[in-house]
C-alpha cells in the first residue's frame, strides 16, 4: 500500500493535461454576449472646437452589462491621434470587449520624390 500511495504524485503528474490554444487569447474582456443593436442617433452637432473628434455612440460593457454611451464630441490628445472605437469580437463561442481607444497616428515614411524622365 505504501509503494502505491508514493506512486500517486507520479501519476498525477504524468496524467496532466496540456491544453493548446487553437487561437490567440482576446485583447478584450470576457462578456456574457453580444451588445445590443445600435441606438440610431441623430446628427452630431456643431464641432465645440477645431480640434475636437466626433465618437459615435457605442455599447460599453461595465462589468455587469452593457451601458449606451451616447455620441459626442472628445477633445483629440496631442500627437495627432485618432479614435478606434470599441470591438465586440468572437472567439471560440466566447464573446470579448474592447474598450475604445486613442491610438498615435501611424508614422508617415518620407515622401521620395518621383523621377521625371523626359526623350526627345
Amino acid at each position: 500500500m505504501a509503494s502505491a500511495l508514493g506512486a500517486c504524485p507520479l501519476l498525477l503528474a504524468l496524467s496532466a493535461c496540456v491544453v493548446t490554444a487553437t487561437a490567440p487569447p482576446s485583447r478584450g474582456i470576457l462578456v456574457s454576449g453580444p451588445p445590443p443593436a445600435v441606438i440610431r442617433e441623430e446628427r452630431p452637432p456643431p464641432p465645440p472646437a477645431a480640434r475636437a473628434t466626433w465618437i459615435a455612440g457605442y455599447w460599453h460593457w461595465t462589468g455587469i452589462q452593457y451601458a449606451w454611451i451616447p455620441g459626442h464630441w472628445d477633445a483629440a490628445p496631442p500627437m495627432d491621434a485618432t479614435w478606434h472605437a470599441p470591438e465586440y469580437v468572437q472567439n471560440n463561442g466566447a464573446y470579448f470587449y474592447e474598450p475604445g481607444t486613442w491610438k498615435p497616428a501611424p508614422a508617415r515614411s518620407p515622401q521620395v520624390p518621383a523621377t521625371v524622365e523626359t526623350f526627345h
